[in-house]
């Protein structure tokens, strides 16, 4: 449970700081196009989470079940890992992912005031 909440709490920050650059990257959009599509933008970010929710979902489901998860019955030693991987491990994975891409983020406070001096 530890291994979990530590990392949900650091992923909880990555999801917080997706929807803090997506305003920067309306701006730079425009900036960049004459053209301010923020409702677009929302509406893409929107739709990239409900479709991540529901493959994830599904395929969790379907591992869940090809290896014999059964409700409200003692689950065997497959089924125990895959959920355990799923709340700990696939997150961390993709919290290590996610800083990857984040790490080649630079639209930063100065790069964002310099753009607009221009």
């Amino acid at each position: 449970y530890a291994l979990s909440g530590l990392t949900q709490f650091f992923f909880s920050g990555f999801n917080t700081a997706i929807y803090a650059i997506i305003p920067d990257c309306v701006e730079y959009g425009e900036w960049k196009t004459g053209l301010r599509n923020d409702g677009f933008q929302y509406a893409f970010i929107s739709l990239g989470n409900k479709i991540g929710m529901a493959v994830g979902t599904a395929l969790l489901a379907g591992l869940l079940g090809k290896y014999g998860y059964i409700a409200n019955q003692t689950q065997n030693a497959i089924v125990l890992s895959i959920m355990k991987h799923a709340f700990t491990t696939i997150p961390g994975a993709l919290w290590i992912v996610t800083a990857v891409v984040l790490f080649f983020y630079r639209l930063n406070k100065k790069r964002y005031n310099r753009l607009w001096r221009n």
